[in-house]
C-alpha cells in the first residue's frame, strides 16, 4: 500500500502519516462543505461508496456504551512538566563546495543565546575540522524543542567577518529522528538574505539530542572524497533533496474578548482614575517563527482590537522547524505583558505526502481560542508563565481571527521582486506598521525571548531577516445571523473535599465558556465580532430568527438578559450554583462538603458561537473510535501479559471491529459530504482535512487488515501489539482539529467572591449531537472534576474539591434533549425540561441509607518519606459526606493494615438501580505519618466500591489492587476492596457484622482475605557491596533482615565488612503462609542493618520487591543422558545429501532437530563446508564447518595473502609489516562497516561475520579453499577479527545476573528532583531467592532439608570464598568526551580504580583532545570479592588547581566472573599460537571445553580424528594440520569452534562471550543522568589458581609513520590574466605557485614569480617538499602544533591527505590576487592529463579512475585550476612519495637547490620585475614597441635643436659677420 511506504514522509509528522480527520463531516449543522468543494471532492467520495459498496453490510456502528456516568480515572493530578537537563552535542566534521574565493572558513554554532565557533581553517572551500561542541540546557520540554540550531559559516578576514551561508533546524526536528540524532549529514547552506543565489556550500555533521538517561552512540568521522553529498543531507527521511523557497504568510485580522486590564502596574494606577469598564489593553500581535519575527502594529485602548494586517516570513519548504509561535502582547509604558499565547504545530495543519493528496500548510480564516493565567490580574500573581504557552491555561483569555496561506516562490529573484514591490508601496502608510516597530527589540521582543526561542532579530551578520508586515484585506464580516446560541447546563451532584481553609465562607461554583457565565470580569462580556458597537445595536433584535434555531440571535454586549425566542419568554442566563456554606465531613477535619441529597442545583449559560460544530463532531466520531480500540488493545495487552493464549484472538477481533468503525465513520461522512455540500462555507483546511481522514483511515484499515492475516511466529503477539498501538497514537493524532471553535468550559470555584479552584473541561467531550458516535465522551453524563489552585502546584494533593456534575452543551435548538440522560429518580424542579426556561435544580425524591466498609488490606512499593528511606504510611478514605483513617504502621514501604473501615450513615439519592450501576466513587488518600509537623502526601487513587443491595443475595467482594499516583510518580498500588451495602428500613441486623478488635478497630473479614497456602521462600545470602557511611560512620557489622507476609528470616552478620564483605551462611529458608492468588503475593523487603557498641542496630537501607513471580522455581530441565557411539540418533545433522559418511553439524543454524534441510554439507574429507541453498535468513554459513589452520604458519601465510582484489601500496605495505592489534581493530571496524552497509538482515548476520570472516582471514587451506572462500558472508580483510559493541557488554548480555542477583539499596526520601536516587543510593545486596509451594510431604520433610541442606536455590552456584584473580583493564580510546576547559577542548587521563588499589595515569594525558586514543592497558592482582568494583574514570589534567572530572563508568567484575556467559575473557575468533591474535586465555580451547562439560555435567569431550562429541552431539572439523611437512593432531580450534555454538547445547547451552571491545558510556554526578562521552575498553579477568595467562596485548597506539611529499612543479599554461600595462593596455599576469598540504599551513612554500606572463604560460622548474606523519590505516595525516603561543602542548589533529594548489598573481605595491586553486585528495585524484590541451575542468569531477600517491609513490601530469567553478589555468606537476627513511638517504633540495638540483627555468626575457629592472623595463615595454617612432622623435629633436640653435645664433653671427665686415 503507499501510503505505508511512504510513512515517514509527512512534513513534520514523525511517523505518523497525514492523518487528519478527512470526513469530518457528520455534520449535525447546516451548514457544512463550501461548493468547491462540491467540484473537487464528491467524484472522489462516490467512487469510495461505490467500492466500498460490497462491505456495506459490515458498516455498522459501535458506540462507547451510554452510562450516565463518565468513564473513571486514577490519576487525579495530570504530571506538571518541570524544566529538564537536556544535552546537544553536535560535531562538525568538514565542509565542502563553499562558495568564495582563496576563504578561511570557520563554522559559528548558535542555539539560542550560545554561540560556539570552530577554528579557521586557511585559504580553502573544503576545510575539514572534526570538532565536537556541547551545549547543556535546562529548560521545560516545550521551550526546548522549539530552539533552533543554526549553523553559520563564516569567511574570517582580519577586521570584519562575511557570512557565507547558513543553516538551520529546530531541536524538535532531531529529536524525532532515529536515535535522536542525525549522523555523518550533510547540511546544506543558503542565504535567507538573497533566496535567489542558491546554495552556498554543505557542512558535513552529525547533530544529537539526549535527556537525561540517553545514550549516544558515537559515530565514525572519516571524510570520504568519493561520497554523494546531495543522496545525504541533513533531512529528515522523505523530504525532498532540493526544498524551495516559500512564503508563510499570517494573516491577523482581529481579537476579541482580550482582558480589559493587563498586569502593568501603571494600568492599576490608571485604572483607580478612569471608568471601571474602559479596555486599558494597547495590543499587537508577535509571530515567531523559525528565529524570524514580526509584529503587527499596536491598538490603543481596545479589547476588541482590528489589525488586518499579514506578516509574510520567507523560508525554505518544507521547513525544519515544527512550529509556529503566535502571542498577543498589551504595550505598557514600562514594559509590554504577554496577554496569551499560541503555537501552530505545523505537522495538523499540513500534509506532506505525494501528488495531490498532500497540501501545503494552510489555516482558516479562523479563530484561535487563547487561553493563560486568570483574568483579574492580581500584584505578585506568579501565573506570568502561563501567558507565554508553558502550562496549561487555567482561564480563557480571548480569541485571535486569523488564516495562514504559505505559496511556493517559483523563479526566486522574480517573486522577490514582487514582494519588494508590495513592500515599497506600504512603506508610505508604513506610519501605522513601522511606527512602533523600532520598539520590538526592547519591548515585544525582549519578552518574546523568555517564550523559546522568540525575540526580535539582532542586527547580528547572518540572522534570520524579519519578517515583512503587509496590510491585508479583512475577510467579509460574519454577521450575527451566522451565529448560533448554544446552551449549556450544568447540575452539581456532589462536592466534597473542599479544603477547609476556603470552606469559612460560603462558596458557589461558576461555570463560564469564553466570557460567557463569567461573572467577576463583567466588564469582558463578548460582544458580537462586528465592525463597531453601532452597528451591532442597529442590528440589534432586528434579524429574522433562523428557521433552524429556536431562539433569535441578539448580542449579548450590554445585559445579561438572554435573547428572546419566539414566543417571547425570558430567560435569564445563571452561571453560578447559589453560594452555600459547606459543612465538615464527618470523620476528617479537613475537608467539608456541601449538603447536596435533596437539591441539586443547576445552571445554565446561554452563548453565541459560528456554527461550525462539524470540526467537534467529526473530532468525536474519532475519538469514540479510539477509545474503543484502545480499550480492546488495552484487554488485548492485559491477556497476553498473563500469557492467555485468548490474546491473539482477542486482539485480532478488536482490529477487525477498528475496520468496520472505520468504513462506517468514511461512509458516514460521505452521505453527509454529499448532503451538505452546497450550503457550507468550509475553509480550505477543512476540505483538506476531510480527504486526509479519509486517506489515513483507508491506509489504517489496510494495516490493520495485514496484522490480522500475519501468521504466528515467535514473538509475533509483543509486535502484534506494539503496531497497534501504533495505530492508536495516528487515529489520536487525527483527533486534534486545529482550527478551533468552542473555546473549553471552565468551572472555578468561587469563596468570598475570589477564584480559588478551577477546572477545564474541552468543549468538544460535551457537545450534544443527535447522532450518538459524534456526541462528546462527557455529554450527559456525570463527571467527577478534582479541582485545582490556579498557578504553581503545590507540594502535595493540590486538590481543592472533588465535583460531580451533569453536563451539557448544545445548540439551543436541541436542547430539549439536554435532560435525556439523567439519571433516574431526578426530576427537574420547574414544571418540566421545555426550552422555555432550564431547571433551577433538580429534586430527588427517593433516598436510600448505605452503609460503605473499606477493607484496607495492604499496599506496595510506597513512595519512600522519611531520612530513612521507609515511611510510616497510613490511609484516608473520602466518600461524600464521610472519610476514615487507617492505623499508622511505622517505618515499612508495604504496609499491611488489614483493616475494614465502615461509614454508616450515608444518604444516596436517585434510583436504586443507578446507584447499584454507577455509584459515586471513593477517593484514598495514602500519607506518611510525622511525630511532628503535617503529614506528608504518598500518594491517591479512585475506586468504585461494589454496591449490594438488601434484595440481593450478599456475595464478598473480592481484594483487588488500584495504581496510587503522586504527582507525575507512580506511587505504588493499594489492595484493598470497597462495599456499598444497603440498609434495609428493618436496620441494619441483616449485615454480616465484623469481627472487632480492642480499639475499636475492625478487621477485614475472613471471607475477603485471600486464601493462603504454605510456601517456602529460599534465600541465598552472597554478600553486600558498595556499602556508603550511616551517620558517618562507616559500616562493619552488617545484617540482613528479609521480610514477607508478616515473617522475618536474618542472614548471619558480616563481622568485618572491609575485610570479607560476603556472609559466612550461604543459603537459608522460612515457611511463609501466602495467597494461592500469584497477583496478591505481597511484597518482599530487603534491610540492612548495622551493629554498632553496645547492641545498637542502626538502618543502613532497604528494598523492596513488589513482584515475586521472578521467583517461581522452575526445575531445571534434564540433562541428556549419555549416549554410547552406535547408538547415537542422527540429531538434526542430517544432510540433505548423501555426502555425509557420519552427523554433521549444520553451520550457524540455531535451529532444533530436523530443521536443518534447508542446508548442504559439502564434505571431503578433511574439510566440511556448508553451503546454503533454501533458506537465507536464518542460516549464513558460518566458520563452524570451515577447514581449521595450521596455528604455526601465520607470520608466513599473513604475507603471502592474495593481491587479487588491489595493488599492493606503500601504506599496506608498511601495515603488513607490522601486524599488530591494531590490525585486527580496523579490519573489525571495516568488517562491521561492510556488514552494516550490505547485510539486509544485520542481525542475523552479526554472529556470522563476528567469526566467519576469522577463519578464512589469514591462512589458505590446502585442498579446495577456494570454495569456502566464495561461501563467506563479505569476507572483510584476511585477519582475524573481534567483536565490536557500540554499547556496554551487559547492554548485550544482560546484567550477568543468571548466577546471583544485585539489588540496589536506597535510604532517604525519595523524591522527583534530578540525582535523587545518586544521593539515596546506600549500597547493594547480592542474593538470590527461590519460591515454591510445599505439598503436605514436603512440609513433613522441612526439617530433613534443614539439616542435609539440600536446598534449590545454591544449585550451581559457587563456594563464596575470596578468589585471588588478576585484571587487566585495556582502554582503547574515548570518543565524545565532554569539554572541560573554556576552551571547548580538555586534556583527558586515565584513573583505575580498583577496592583500594588505584592507577592514576596523568602522566600520559593527552592534551586538546575530545577523542583521545588512549591505548593503555593496566594490569592489578586483587581479590574477590572486597575488590570488585572497578571504577575507570576519565580526569581532565589542569596545570593549576585540581584536576576536574569528566566522567566515570563503573563494572563489577564478580557479576563476569561468576556468569555462566564466561566473561571473564572474550573468545577469539580463531586459534594462533603468537603473534597478534597470540590466544591470552589461561586454558587453551580443549581445556576450555573439558572444564565446560565437567562444570554442566555434561558427558564428553571425546575427541577422535576429525569429530569431538560431547552431549551426544558430534561436531566435525579440520583437527590434523601439516607442520614442517608432518602431520600434527590438534582439537584446539575445533574445541574453539564448539565453544562458539555454546548455545545450541541442550540444557546448559549459552551464549559465551566473544573477544570483544565494548563502549561503555560515561557519567557525571554533578550532570546526573547525561551523556558525558564513551569509551571503547575492555577487561581480562584469570584466577591465579590457573597457569598464568602470559603477557598483556600490546595495544599502545601506531606511532605515524614519516613521509616526505616531493612535488616538482614544472610549469603552468592558460592562467588568466591579470593585469592590464598602463601605457600598452596588454594583459599579463606575475605568475607563482603556492602549495601545501592541508594542516601544514606553516610549512606553505611558494615557486619564484614568473614576471610578465603574456600567455598565461609559466616556467618554474621549482620543487617543494613536504615532510609529514602518516597513518596508514587510518589514512589519516597526524599533525602536532601549538595552537597559540601560549600553548604549553602541542595538539594533535587527524586530517584527511589534502594538498592545496593556488596560483596567484604578484602585485609590488597592493596584495597579491588570487587566481585558482586545486585541492587534490592524495588517497582519490584524478589522474594528471597528458598534455595542457586535454587538461579541462571538469577533470576533477569526472568519474574517472582515481590513484593513490600511496600507492602509485609517483604521478605526473597537468592539473586544472579553478576559481568559483571555472577554469582558470593548468599545472604540469610530478609527484613522488617518499618514506622517511628514503628521504633520508636520498635527500633533495628545495626549490632548485642541491642535492639534485633542477635546471632554472627557460623563461622569456619578458620575465622580470620592472620595479627592480627599471631599464629592462623600458627595453622591453618601451624600446621594443615604440623602437621607430622613438628614433624618428630623436631625429626630428636633433634636427629641430638645429635649426633652433641655427636661428638663435644665426642673426647674431650675420649682423657680427656685417659689422666686422
Amino acid at each position: 500500500m503507499d501510503t505505508k511506504g511512504r510513512k515517514g514522509k509527512i512534513f513534520g509528522l514523525k511517523g505518523k502519516k497525514k492523518k487528519k480527520v478527512n470526513i469530518d463531516l457528520v455534520l449535525a449543522n447546516k451548514r457544512a462543505v463550501d461548493n468547491e468543494l462540491d467540484s473537487e471532492a464528491s467524484p472522489m467520495l462516490e467512487g469510495e461508496i461505490t467500492e466500498d459498496q460490497p462491505g456495506s453490510p459490515m458498516v455498522r456502528t459501535r458506540i462507547i456504551p451510554n452510562n450516565k456516568r463518565s468513564k473513571l480515572k486514577t490519576r487525579i493530578q495530570e504530571s506538571e512538566g518541570k524544566p529538564q537537563s537536556f544535552q546537544i552535542a553536535i560535531n562538525i566534521t568538514e565542509a565542502r563546495q563553499l562558495v568564495g574565493e582563496n576563504i578561511d572558513p570557520s563554522v559559528v554554532i548558535e542555539i539560542g543565546d550560545e554561540k560556539k565557533q570552530t577554528s579557521v581553517k586557511e585559504g580553502t572551500n573544503a576545510p575539514f575540522y572534526n570538532e565536537y561542541f556541547v551545549f547543556d540546557f535546562f529548560a521545560h520540554k516545550e521551550v526546548f524543542f522549539d530552539k533552533v540550531i543554526k549553523l553559520t559559516v563564516m569567511h574570517s578576514k582580519r577586521l570584519r567577518s562575511f557570512c557565507i551561508g547558513s543553516f538551520k533546524l529546530d531541536v524538535w526536528t532531531v529529536h524525532k529522528q532515529p536515535g535522536q540524532r542525525f549522523i555523518n549529514k550533510w547540511a546544506m547552506l543558503t542565504n535567507p538574505g538573497d533566496i535567489s543565489t542558491g546554495v552556498k556550500g554543505y557542512v558535513k555533521c552529525d547533530i544529537s539530542v539526549s535527556a537525561k538517561g540517553d545514550a549516544m552512540e558515537p559515530g565514525l568521522k572519516a571524510s570520504d572524497a568519493e561520497e554523494q553529498i546531495d543522496k545525504n543531507l541533513l533531512i529528515p527521511e522523505g523530504f525532498p533533496s532540493e526544498r524551495p523557497w516559500a512564503r508563510f504568510c499570517v494573516k491577523v485580522y482581529r481579537a476579541e474578548g482580550l482582558p480589559r486590564n493587563t498586569s502593568s502596574i501603571m494600568a492599576n494606577v490608571t485604572k483607580a482614575f478612569i471608568r471601571d469598564n474602559a479596555a486599558l489593553v494597547d495590543p499587537y500581535v508577535v509571530v515567531s517563527f523559525f528565529k524570524q519575527v514580526g509584529r503587527t502594529s499596536t491598538q490603543k485602548s481596545t479589547a476588541d482590537p482590528e489589525w488586518n494586517e499579514q506578516i509574510v516570513f520567507t523560508e525554505m519548504f518544507p521547513p525544519l522547524c515544527q512550529r509556529l509561535k503566535i502571542q498577543v502582547w498589551d504595550e505598557g509604558s514600562m514594559s509590554d505583558v504577554a496577554i496569551a499565547t499560541h503555537y501552530f504545530d505545523l505537522r495538523r495543519i499540513s500534509n506532506e505526502q505525494d501528488g495531490d493528496r498532500g497540501f501545503l500548510p494552510t489555516f482558516g480564516p479562523a479563530w484561535i481560542n487563547l487561553y493563560g493565567s486568570t483574568r483579574n490580574y492580581s500584584l505578585g500573581d506568579d501565573t506570568g508563565e502561563l501567558n507565554e504557552g508553558i502550562g496549561e491555561g487555567v482561564s480563557y483569555r480571548g480569541r485571535l481571527y486569523m488564516e495562514l496561506a504559505v505559496e511556493i516562490l517559483s523563479g526566486g529573484a522574480g517573486s522577490e521582486s514582487k514582494l519588494s514591490r508590495m513592500v515599497k508601496s506600504v512603506k508610505d502608510k508604513g506610519g501605522k506598521a513601522g511606527g512602533k516597530d523600532g520598539k520590538t527589540a526592547g519591548g515585544a521582543g525582549g519578552a518574546a525571548a523568555a517564550g523559546g526561542g522568540g525575540g526580535a532579530p539582532d542586527d547580528d551578520k547572518g540572522k534570520a531577516v524579519a519578517a515583512e508586515v503587509l496590510p491585508v484585506e479583512s475577510p467579509p464580516v460574519m454577521n450575527a445571523d451566522n451565529k448560533e446560541s448554544f446552551l449549556l447546563f450544568g447540575a452539581l451532584f456532589e462536592a466534597t473535599m473542599i479544603d477547609r481553609k476556603i470552606g469559612d465562607k460560603p462558596i458557589s461554583f461558576e461555570f463560564s465558556l469564553g466570557n460567557y457565565g463569567n461573572i467577576l470580569d463583567t466588564a469582558g462580556q463578548p460582544s458580537p465580532s462586528s465592525p463597531s458597537p453601532a452597528v451591532s445595536r442597529r442590528r440589534k433584535g432586528l434579524d429574522v430568527p433562523d428557521i433552524s434555531d429556536v431562539f433569535g440571535t441578539s448580542p449579548l454586549s450590554t445585559s445579561p438578559l438572554l435573547p428572546r425566542n419566539p414566543q417571547d419568554t425570558t430567560w435569564i442566563s445563571k452561571s453560578t450554583t447559589p453560594p452555600e456554606k459547606p459543612h465538615i465531613v464527618e470523620g476528617n477535619r479537613h475537608y467539608m462538603y456541601l449538603p447536596l441529597e435533596k437539591n441539586k442545583p443547576c445552571i445554565n449559560v446561554l452563548s453565541q458561537w459560528e456554527d461550525r460544530m462539524y470540526r467537534l463532531y467529526n473530532s468525536n466520531m474519532l475519538e469514540n473510535m479510539a477509545v474503543l480500540f484502545e480499550e480492546g488493545i488495552a484487554s488485548a495487552a492485559e491477556l497476553h501479559k498473563k500469557s492467555d493464549p485468548e490474546a491473539e484472538y482477542t486482539l485480532k477481533t478488536v482490529l477487525k471491529e477498528f475496520c468496520m468503525d472505520a468504513r462506517s465513520f468514511i461512509a458516514a461522512a460521505e452521505e453527509k459530504l454529499k448532503a451538505e455540500l452546497k450550503s457550507t462555507e468550509l475553509t480550505q483546511l477543512d476540505k483538506k482535512r476531510l480527504t486526509m481522514c479519509k486517506q489515513e483511515l483507508e491506509s489504517m484499515i489496510g494495516e490493520a487488515q495485514s496484522l490480522v492475516e500475519w501468521r504466528r511466529n515467535t514473538g509475533s503477539m509483543k509486535e502484534m501489539l506494539q503496531d497497534a498501538t501504533k495505530l492508536t497514537q495516528k487515529i489520536r493524532f487525527l483527533v486534534v482539529e486545529p482550527q478551533h471553535t468552542v473555546p473549553d468550559m471552565f468551572v472555578w470555584l468561587l469563596s468570598n467572591n475570589k477564584r480559588v479552584a478551577y477546572a477545564r473541561v474541552r468543549a468538544r467531550d460535551l457537545l450534544f449531537s443527535s447522532s450518538l458516535e459524534a456526541k462528546g465522551i462527557h455529554c450527559g453524563k456525570i463527571i467527577t472534576l478534582f479541582m485545582k489552585p490556579p498557578g504553581k502546584r503545590v507540594v502535595g494533593l493540590s486538590v481543592q474539591a472533588k465535583v460531580d456534575v451533569y453536563l451539557w452543551f448544545g445548540a439551543c435548538s436541541e436542547s430539549t434533549h439536554m435532560l435525556d440522560n439523567l439519571p433516574t429518580g431526578f426530576t427537574p424542579a420547574t414544571e418540566g425540561a421545555d426550552t422555555s426556561c432550564p431547571p433551577s435544580h433538580l429534586i430527588c425524591a427517593e433516598q436510600h441509607q448505605f452503609q460503605l466498609r473499606c477493607h484496607m488490606y495492604q499496599a506496595r512499593g510506597l513512595i519512600a518519606a522519611d531520612n530513612t528511606g521507609l515511611s510510616d504510611p497510613f490511609a484516608r478514605v473520602t466518600y461524600l459526606s464521610h472519610s476514615q483513617t487507617t492505623n499508622v504502621i511505622s517505618q515499612t514501604l508495604s504496609p499491611t493494615w488489614n483493616q475494614c473501615l465502615p461509614m454508616k450513615g450515608l444518604l444516596l439519592s436517585g434510583d436504586l438501580e443507578h446507584i447499584q450501576q454507577e455509584p459515586p466513587c471513593i477517593l484514598i488518600e495514602v500519607y506518611d505519618d510525622d511525630a511532628l509537623g503535617k503529614a506528608e502526601y504518598l500518594g491517591t487513587t479512585v475506586v468504585v466500591p461494589e454496591v449490594r443491595l438488601a434484595s440481593d443475595t450478599y456475595t464478598p467482594p473480592t481484594l483487588q489492587y488500584s495504581p496510587l499516583h503522586c504527582g507525575s510518580q507512580s506511587g505504588g498500588e493499594l489492595l484493598a476492596a470497597f462495599e456499598l451495602v444497603q440498609i434495609p428500613e428493618s436496620g441494619e441486623q441483616i449485615l454480616t457484622p465484623l469481627w472487632e478488635q480492642e480499639g475499636g478497630i475492625y478487621t477485614v473479614p475472613a471471607n475477603i482475605r485471600p486464601v493462603l497456602s504454605t510456601y517456602r521462600l529460599e534465600v541465598l545470602f552472597w554478600g553486600l557491596r558498595e556499602l556508603k557511611k550511616v551517620q558517618l560512620l562507616s559500616v562493619d557489622r552488617p545484617q540482613v533482615f528479609i521480610e514477607c507476609a508478616g515473617k522475618t528470616l536474618r542472614s548471619s552478620v558480616i563481622q568485618k565488612y572491609n575485610s570479607n564483605p560476603n556472609f559466612t551462611t550461604l543459603v537459608d529458608a522460612i515457611e511463609l503462609e501466602l495467597p494461592e492468588n500469584d497477583h496478591l503475593h505481597p511484597p518482599l523487603s530487603i534491610t540492612v542493618v548495622d551493629w554498632r557498641a553496645f547492641g545498637r542496630s542502626t538502618l543502613v537501607g532497604n528494598y523492596v520487591i513488589n513482584n515475586l513471580k521472578a521467583f517461581k522455581y522452575t526445575p531445571p530441565p534434564a540433562l541428556p543422558a549419555p549416549i554410547q557411539k552406535h547408538t547415537q540418533p542422527e540429531v538434526a545433522y542430517s544432510l540433505g545429501s548423501a555426502l555425509a559418511p557420519e552427523p554433521q553439524r549444520t553451520e550457524g543454524l540455531s535451529q532444533s532437530a530436523g530443521q536443518s534441510s534447508s542446508t548442504v554439507a559439502v564434505v571431503n574429507q578433511d574439510f566440511l563446508i556448508m553451503v546454503e541453498e533454501e533458506d537465507p535468513p536464518p542460516a549464513p554459513p558460518t566458520q563452524e564447518a570451515e577447514p581449521a589452520k595450521k596455528k604455526d604458519s601465520r607470520s608466513k601465510s599473513a604475507r603471502s595473502r592474495s593481491t587479487k582484489r588491489r595493488k599492493r601500496t606503500i601504506a599496506d605495505e608498511s601495515a603488513e609489516n607490522v601486524i599488530d592489534w591494531w590490525s585486527k581493530y580496523y579490519a573489525s571496524v571495516e568488517k562491521q562497516d561492510k556488514q552494516r552497509d550490505v547485510s539486509p538482515f544485520p542481525d542475523v548476520f552479526e554472529r556470522v561475520s563476528s567469526q566467519s570472516d576469522g577463519e578464512t582471514k589469514k591462512k589458505k587451506p590446502k585442498g579446495k579453499g577456494t570454495l569456502e572462500q566464495n561461501t563467506t558472508v563479505s569476507v572483510a580483510t584476511k585477519l582475524a577479527t573481534l567483536k565490536l559493541y557500540n554499547k556496554e557488554l551487559e547492554a548485550e548480555f544482560g546484567p550477568f545476573d543468571d548466577w546471583v542477583n544485585t539489588y540496589e539499596l536506597f535510604r532517604g526520601k525519595a523524591n522527583e528532583e534530578e540525582g535523587a536516587s545518586e544521593e539515596r543510593f546506600v549500597g547493594k545486596f547480592k542474593g538470590r531467592f527461590c519460591l515454591y509451594k510445599l505439598t503436605e510431604d514436603e512440609e513433613e520433610d522441612w526439617e530433613d532439608v534443614v539439616d542435609t541442606g539440600h536446598y534449590r536455590v545454591n544449585r550451581g552456584i559457587p563456594s563464596n570464598g575470596p578468589v585471588q584473580v588478576l585484571v587487566r583493564v585495556y582502554i582503547v580510546s574515548a570518543s565524545n568526551l565532554h569539554p572541560a576547559d573554556q576552551d571547548g577542548k580538555a586534556d583527558p587521563y586515565i584513573v583505575v580504580r580498583l577496592g583500594k588499589n588505584e592507577i592514576k595515569d596523568r602522566d600520559n594525558y593527552i592534551p586538546k583532545q575530545l577523542n583521545p586514543v588512549f591505548g593503555r592497558s593496566f594490569e592489578m592482582q586483587v581479590t574477590f570479592p572486597q575488590e570488585s568494583l572497578l571504577s575507570v574514570i576519565i580526569y581532565d589534567y589542569d596545570m593549576v588547581g585540581g584536576d576536574d572530572l569528566i566522567g566515570e563508568t563503573r563494572i563489577d567484575l564478580e557479576n563476569r566472573f561468576y556468569s555462566r556467559h564466561r566473561a571473564t575473557c572474550g573468545l577469539p575468533s580463531e586459534y594462533s599460537l603468537d603473534g597478534y591474535n597470540a590466544w591470552r586465555d589461561c586454558l587453551k580451547p580443549s581445556e576450555l571445553l573439558s572444564k565446560m562439560c565437567r562444570e554442566n555435567g555434561l558427558d564428553g569431550p571425546h575427541f577422535r580424528p576429525g569429530h569431538i562429541t560431547l552431549a551426544g552431539k558430534t561436531f566435525s572439523g579440520k583437527t590434523v594440520f601439516m607442520h614442517e611437512d608432518q602431520p600434527v593432531e590438534s582439537y584446539e580450534h575445533l574445541s574453539l569452534k564448539i565453544l562458539h555454538r555454546w548455545a545450541e547445547i541442550p540444557a546448559v547451552g549459552c551464549k559465551l562471550v566473544p573477544e570483544h571491545i565494548e563502549t561503555r558510556t560515561l557519567f557525571n554526578k554533578a550532570r546526573p543522568g547525561m551523556d558525558q562521552g564513551q569509551v571503547q575498553m575492555w577487561v581480562d579477568i584469570f584466577p591465579m589458581d590457573l597457569p598464568h595467562p602470559g603477557p598483556a596485548v600490546d595495544i599502545s597506539p601506531r606511532v605515524p609513520k614519516g613521509y616526505e611529499l616531493r612535488i616538482v612543479i614544472w610549469n603552468t599554461e592558460d592562467v588568466i590574466l591579470d593585469d592590464s600595462n598602463f601605457l600598452t593596455g596588454q594583459q599579463s599576469s606575475d605568475i607563482y605557485i603556492k602549495g601545501w598540504l592541508k594542516g601544514f599551513e606553516d610549512d606553505r612554500q611558494e615557486t619564484d614569480v614568473h614576471y610578465n606572463s603574456m600567455t598565461g604560460e609559466g616556467n618554474f622548474n621549482w620543487r617543494f617538499v613536504f615532510p609529514f606523519s602518516y597513518l596508514p590505516a587510518e589514512k589519516v595525516v597526524v599533525v602536532k602544533k601549538r595552537e597559540s603561543i601560549f600553548s604549553l602542548d602541542k595538539t594533535e589533529q587527524k586530517l584527511p591527505a589534502i594538498l592545496i594548489l593556488q596560483v596567484w598573481d604578484f602585485e609590488t605595491l597592493s596584495s597579491d590576487d588570487f587566481l585558482g586553486t586545486v585541492e587534490l585528495d592524495l588517497h582519490g585524484f584524478p589522474r594528471g592529463a597528458k598534455t595542457a590541451k586535454s587538461c579541462k575542468v571538469d577533470l576533477l569531477t569526472m568519474k574517472t579512475e582515481r590513484i593513490s600517491i600511496f600507492q602509485q609513490k609517483r604521478a605526473r601530469g597537468w592539473w586544472p585550476f579553478c576559481k568559483s567553478g571555472e577554469l582558470t589555468g593548468k599545472v604540469e606537476a610530478e609527484f613522488h612519495l617518499v618514506t622517511a627513511e628514503e628521504a633520508e638517504k636520498n635527500p633533495v633540495g628545495r626549490a632548485r637547490k642541491e642535492p639534485e638540483p633542477l635546471p632554472k627555468p627557460n623563461r622569456p626575457d619578458t620575465s622580470f620585475s620592472w620595479f627592480v629592472n627599471p631599464f629592462k623595463c623600458f627595453f622591453h615595454l618601451v624600446w621594443r614597441s615604440y623602437k621607430k617612432y622613438i628614433i624618428i622623435a630623436l631625429v626630428l629633436l636633433i634636427t629641430v635643436l638645429f635649426l633652433a640653435l641655427l636661428f638663435y645664433t644665426l642673426p647674431g653671427a650675420i649682423s657680427q659677420r656685417i659689422i666686422n665686415g
